[in-house]
């Protein structure tokens, strides 16, 4: 029994390990630069809050849970920057101030 025990542990650790290297994977593949246009709970997402950010040329939601802190600091009509290849956005403010949150799965 303890043997069945240690290898479910076993299992879920390199479960989570690999469910957080494959989240990095797909932040590191974001780009975007935009307007923060609405901060909502994304229903469909599992409630986490989310932005709706304003591009260029499209509309997208970003989950705010996943950048700690970020949530509280944007306000809407802030810009928006993710890097591809980073694990970070970056939130510009009216007045200039600039702010990096880093993804934290």
């Amino acid at each position: 029994m303890k043997s069945f025990v240690k290898y479910i542990i076993l299992s879920s650790l390199v479960l989570l390990t690999s469910c957080d290297y494959y989240n990095k994977m797909l932040v590191k593949k974001d780009q975007y630069q935009g307007v923060i246009v609405n901060k909502f709970d994304d229903i469909e997402n599992h409630n986490v809050s989310a932005f709706k950010i304003k591009t260029d040329n499209d509309t997208i939601n970003e989950a705010a849970d996943f950048f700690p802190n970020s949530w509280e600091y944007a306000e809407v009509g802030d810009s928006i920057i993710k890097m591809k290849g980073k694990l970070y956005f970056t939130i510009k403010k009216k007045n200039g101030d600039l702010k990096d949150f880093y993804f934290y799965p």
